[in-house]
């Protein structure tokens, strides 16, 4: 070959070369290029049977007068719900577990009421929370045959049948994602219910269950993996830690207002609150090429009652059940000349009026009130037998015991530490100062208005789920103890002192004093 025809041939070579080359990185730019699709994911949480609005009071600081609207309620929630998915194939519902437990009709239908609500709802998922299982496993397996909707939960493993309690995960198309929505309920589920209530399930490690089932929902080529968990934030938070491919972790438990949501890890996380004041909103645009959120945008939006069309299904099922509550708890029983405020960590008025209510029922010296049982602060006026229902919903009874005064103050040595659930407290008095080490912080201590004795024995009144978990709350080891139940139920306890007062003042004494505040 002369060296004219050589040039020729490397010349047309290097032509075809650069075309091939133009044309793979065109083809490889092609497929480099996201497959875009949207999905809206609608969420709510820790509904607590609040199938009626609830009045919301907000307060004009200068001017000093009141503003009130109502909000939520399963009609108007539904309402809002309806506006975002009427016509579209691409939005998911999904409850974060908690429905059950709150309210009359709730305790009254043992949650059978709210299983008849959210088939009318249609949510595409639920997980269970475990306020779910208060009235008994099986008052919760008659429910879940009722549902028409999927109930999933991965760390919930059934002895008595060799398998998980319900179905770890569901696979659904929404418009063009295929999404793979796993279920999670609290790890420390055995402490947050009556244990009787949980005989023959086992919780099984959440962290290693959402891995092992991430892994098979990645093999059945979904474009996005979504975690349903009733958990609460701060563990939301270190499952994201430690599982690097969930992309969306729609929570509960917590009761935490996220209205933005948070990033952690690759997971976008979302919470609403509580009793269907928010609807959470979450829109998302996919990378179904990437398998992975390309965008997203998310908020929670105030379920304003007059905002939308209440759905009339939910409207009618809301005014049928409520029928039957009126009927039975509608009477008048007393008055409070002040509002009743909770308080989850701190001395609380309506704690302090419940422990003396508990202390004179069963003439001893000492009441504790876990706080998390009272449900709902409650505006002066009027007092019904269905405020006490939906104040006190657990249908709990009281058990008595005795020990001596070292053990009582070790008791509030634990609490001081904040080892456990705070007790409003009756009968007793004490101070102490959190900034000190555990062993340390308590400060003082009286009984009915004497200093603690360490050998005098000492009567104490609790609810039964207090009695059921005194080393969380306390320190105590039950076998150390003998507990006497007490017969009646605690709200008839309650009502027949509501009665017996008739106009109610109750106050903060300063009874639990923390000095380092």
């Amino acid at each position: 070959m002369n060296q004219t025809r050589k040039l020729t041939f490397a010349f047309l070579v290097l032509l075809l070369f650069q075309a091939f080359a133009c044309t793979s990185g065109r083809r490889l730019a092609e497929s480099a290029q996201p497959q875009l699709a949207t999905l809206t994911i609608l969420h709510w949480n820790d509904f607590h049977a609040q199938n009626v609005p609830m009045k919301i009071v907000i307060r004009d600081t200068v001017t000093k007068r009141d503003s009130v609207y109502y909000v939520g309620g399963s009609a108007t929630l539904l309402g809002y719900m309806n506006r975002y998915r009427k016509d579209r194939t691409d939005v998911a519902v999904l409850n974060a577990g908690d429905d059950f437990q709150g309210t009359p009709i709730s305790s009254m239908t043992h949650g059978r009421s709210q299983i008849e609500l959210m088939n009318i709802i249609n949510p595409d998922a639920m997980t269970l929370g475990n306020h779910e299982f208060d009235y008994g496993l099986e008052n919760l397996e008659k429910n879940l045959t009722l549902a028409h909707f999927p109930i999933i939960n991965a760390n919930l493993f059934d002895k008595r049948i060799g398998k998980l309690f319900r179905e770890p995960y569901l696979v659904k198309k929404f418009g063009d994602v295929t999404v793979g929505i796993i279920g999670l309920i609290a790890p420390d589920l055995p402490v947050l219910t009556m244990r009787e209530h949980l005989q023959g399930l086992e919780m099984l490690n959440h962290i290693q269950g959402v891995r092992k089932y991430v892994a098979e929902l990645k093999k059945k080529n979904v474009d996005l993996i979504v975690v349903l968990s009733h958990v609460g934030v701060d563990t939301d938070q270190a499952l994201a830690d430690s599982v690097a491919d969930i992309n969306v972790i729609i929570g509960g438990h917590s009761h935490t207002l996220l209205f933005r949501p948070m990033k952690r890890n690759r997971a976008i996380i979302c919470q609403a609150g509580t009793r269907g004041r928010w609807l959470g909103k979450l829109d998302l645009i996919v990378d179904l090429t990437g398998d992975s959120v390309y965008k997203y945008q998310g908020g929670l939006i105030e379920t304003v009652v007059g905002g939308v069309s209440p759905d009339s299904t939910a409207a009618a099922k809301v005014a049928e059940l409520e029928n039957m509550v009126d009927k039975e708890l509608g009477e008048v029983i007393g008055a409070l000349e002040v509002d009743w405020v909770r308080s989850l960590w701190n001395e609380s008025n309506i704690g302090n009026w419940s422990a003396d209510a508990m202390r004179e029922y069963a003439k001893t010296d000492v009441a504790f009130m876990n706080s998390g049982s009272l449900r709902k602060d409650l505006y002066a006026g009027n007092i019904t037998l269905r405020d006490v229902w939906e104040i006190h919903p657990f249908n709990n009874y009281f058990v008595t015991f005795r020990v001596k005064g070292e053990t009582l103050a070790s008791m509030i040595a634990w609490q001081a530490a904040q080892k456990g659930e705070f007790m409003q407290v009756s009968g007793l008095r004490y101070t102490f100062d959190s900034s000190k080490p555990f062993g340390r912080q308590v400060l003082s201590i009286e009984v009915l208005g004497r200093p603690i004795e360490k050998e005098k024995v000492y009567s104490v009144v609790v609810n039964n789920y207090t009695a059921g978990h005194l080393y969380e709350f306390f320190g105590l080891s039950e076998k150390d103890l003998e507990l006497i139940p007490l017969p009646q139920p605690d709200r008839e306890v309650f009502a027949d002192a509501i009665r017996k007062q008739k106009r109610i003042d109750s106050r903060v004494e300063g009874r639990v004093v923390d000095v380092a505040k």
